[in-house]
């Protein structure tokens, strides 16, 4: 990558380019280096984070680092993409999530086994060919989490943001959607067949 960046007229020497190439896949930021991104595996408890604890954090490929440099890294990181894990005391996973719009390929995989079509009142679609749609906007602080995500066709996007359509997802995992005009419809988490 800093072979392609290095011109003419590009005054920074080749090992300058490497360090600003790698710089930039840890933060994430792609501009001139493609779509790859790199990723740093930081794994630290909650209560380090909000300074309710010391305990180390673990950096993959490194060891354990002190609670200051676990913090440090993981707010010098707000650009990059974050996946979360959140585990009960006995370690089993209730929730997992990531910090960007776009949701991971194992998000989509959960989410097309979970919907078989687009969550649309009558829409027969199949999910691997939706978009997969933040109920809550990413926008106005929706996460990209499995219970606010769901399958939806093209056409039906569109018809919720531009219509205006409501979307909810009901405990039961129907879902809910609310005409323009105020008409509410049911759609079961499973078509009828």
């Amino acid at each position: 990558m800093a072979l392609a960046l290095k011109r003419d007229s590009e005054p920074r020497t080749i090992d300058q380019l490497r360090a600003d190439v790698f710089v930039d896949l840890l933060l994430g930021r792609d501009k001139n280096l493609g779509a790859d991104r790199g990723v740093v595996h930081l794994h630290v408890g909650l209560a380090t984070l909000t300074e309710l604890s010391n305990a180390p954090g673990e950096l993959a490929g490194y060891g354990a680092v002190v609670a200051d440099i676990a913090r440090h890294t993981a707010v010098a990181q707000v650009e990059s993409q974050w996946r979360y894990i959140v585990t009960d005391d006995d370690g089993n996973i209730i929730a997992t999530g990531v910090t960007r719009r776009r949701p991971a390929a194992e998000m989509r995989r959960r989410i097309e086994s979970e919907y078989e079509t687009c969550v649309a009142p009558g829409c027969r679609m199949p999910a691997r060919d939706c978009d997969l749609d933040h109920r809550k906007a990413y926008s106005k602080g929706g996460p990209t989490h499995n219970d606010n995500m769901g399958p939806l066709c093209r056409y039906h996007h569109m018809a919720k943001h531009h219509a205006p359509w409501g979307l909810e997802r009901l405990s039961n995992s129907d879902h809910s959607w609310t005409s323009p005009l105020g008409h509410v419809y049911i759609r079961p988490r499973a078509p009828p067949v």
